[in-house]
């Protein structure tokens, strides 16, 4: 079993599509009319505006692991992206440093950026 797909219910596909194609930086795979599908690595965002919207309310939060943690935060900052919680260290191994940051899409939906840092 593998995860293929993680699904956000939006309340605008376009103001949506917008937001992780230009502030995110996510590769737009294709669009329609209720549904826009990113390519993220082996797997799949898929933003879905359904008929009828009804805020939902999550504590789920989708992680986006990167090479270049800080850079990667950076351009996204410089790009418009709104993030909630500044770059910090959450863990380490010894050897190395996880840092994140998170911010909130256009629906209140949690994502975070995170990548390991040597020697820090």
């Amino acid at each position: 079993m593998r995860l293929s797909n993680v699904i956000l219910r939006v309340a605008d596909l376009g103001e949506s599509v917008a937001f992780w194609r230009d502030l995110v930086g996510l590769d737009l795979s294709w669009s329609g009319d209720e549904f826009a599908f990113f390519a993220v690595g082996e797997n799949q965002l898929t933003l879905n505006q359904p008929l009828v919207f009804e805020d939902q309310a999550s504590e789920t939060e989708i992680v986006f692991e990167v090479e270049d943690v800080h850079s990667v935060i950076s351009e996204m900052r410089e790009r418009g992206v709104p993030f909630d919680v500044e770059p910090r260290a959450v863990t380490s191994d010894g050897e190395r440093t996880l840092f994140a940051a998170h911010f909130r899409d256009p629906d209140g939906h949690v994502a975070s950026v995170t990548g390991w840092v040597v020697g820090v």
